[in-house]
């Protein structure tokens, strides 16, 4: 449905790249081109390249963990999430790779998942715990470090919908008085001073 759009597809393992590079462009028919630490230097920089050529470039590009860092795609507005971190931070640095300065249209991530699997409680941990994806998630960590109990265990067991459900709740609650704290504990005549807006 996007064949027009350049799209970003990240994952955390190598293997898994790999694989689903070669099934979407065998399988599929899509110019796509893959991204990972087993490459050279110089095999990176032209799979990002090819990716960037507006005219005959891949349309898709499949990356492992690495191409979460380092790497900038603000040329492109679709980010497919194949697989969640259990990291807040690495999740922001992974919608970092598109959502940055240069970037014309709004970002729009997609994360596949199965009914009642542990990615689809990640994904509503991260949604409707901490929002995200709809904003920079400065309290991400110490939720993290709060709930990676409760998490865990939802994790573990999927098909559980009171406990993610309750999960969810207890999470948004605690990161909105996180983020109402840390909103009260800016200092903004550092931050007006700080800015040179000559």
């Amino acid at each position: 449905q996007q064949r027009g759009e350049k799209i970003l597809v990240i994952c955390a393992r190598a293997e898994t790249a790999l694989q689903l590079e070669d099934y979407l462009n065998l399988k599929q028919g899509i110019n796509s081109a893959v991204f990972h630490e087993g490459l050279s230097l110089v095999a990176r920089d032209r799979a990002a390249a090819y990716f960037a050529d507006e005219e005959q470039g891949a349309q898709v590009l499949v990356c492992s963990e690495i191409g979460s860092e380092g790497r900038n795609f603000q040329f492109s507005s679709q980010l497919v999430l194949f697989d969640l971190p259990l990291n807040p931070d690495l999740l922001e640095q992974r919608i970092g790779r598109l959502d940055r300065i240069g970037q014309r249209h709004r970002v729009l991530v997609h994360v596949p998942y199965h009914q009642d699997s542990a990615q689809q409680v990640l994904l509503r941990w991260y949604h409707e715990g901490i929002d995200a994806f709809e904003s920079t998630c400065a309290i991400g960590q110490a939720v993290l470090h709060e709930f990676q109990d409760g998490l865990r265990n939802c994790l573990l067991n999927p098909a559980d919908q009171n406990a993610a459900d309750k999960l969810v709740r207890q999470t948004r609650k605690r990161a909105e008085a996180l983020a109402e704290q840390l909103q009260k504990g800016r200092d903004r005549l550092l931050e007006l001073n700080s800015c040179d807006s000559d």
